[in-house]
């Protein structure tokens, strides 16, 4: 058996520079704090697992991360995806000698981890798009209600000469 938890905070602590290599400068605390939460809650969820656990308890984290990543403007769709499975590249790089059948199982664990945010982004992405159009709805009412205004006040005006 691979023991990923002995390579724990070296996999974690690159999965996050992934993650925020984005940011021209060291983001906030409250950033790179929400980042380490997701990515350690899926990380041992990943080991659970693995070592034979269930994958209950996992949406949280996922959708945490995809919702951060669904707001992060210079990613596509296809890249926020893949730095859930980044995790893969560094547990191969930490074991390059792992077996076949070891890794085959990791690999179903993080596709599987890869379906659920593919449903969690695509929701929030769906999410962001209704608030948009919210927006945009309040937008045309209040220019709507400048125009009426407007219209009042200049046949207001135009009356009283």
């Amino acid at each position: 058996m691979v023991e990923i938890e002995k390579q724990r905070k070296k996999i974690l602590k690159e999965w996050q520079n992934k993650i925020l290599e984005s940011y021209p400068t060291q983001p906030v605390t409250e950033i790179t704090g929400y980042v380490e939460d997701c990515t350690t809650k899926i990380f041992d969820k990943l080991v659970e697992v693995y070592n034979g656990g269930e994958y209950a308890g996992v949406e949280e984290p996922i959708d945490d991360l995809m919702r951060f990543l669904a707001v992060d403007g210079k990613l596509s769709p296809g890249e926020s995806i893949s730095i859930l499975f980044y995790i893969k590249k560094l547990i191969n790089s930490s074991f390059p000698d792992i077996d076949k059948k070891k890794w085959q199982e990791i690999t179903e664990i993080v596709d599987n981890f890869g379906f659920i945010a593919f449903n969690r982004y695509s929701a929030c992405r769906e999410d962001i798009f209704r608030l948009k159009l919210k927006e945009k709805d309040r937008d045309l009412e209040i220019a709507g209600k400048m125009i009426e205004y407007t219209a009042r006040f200049y046949e207001r005006k135009m009356a009283k000469k």
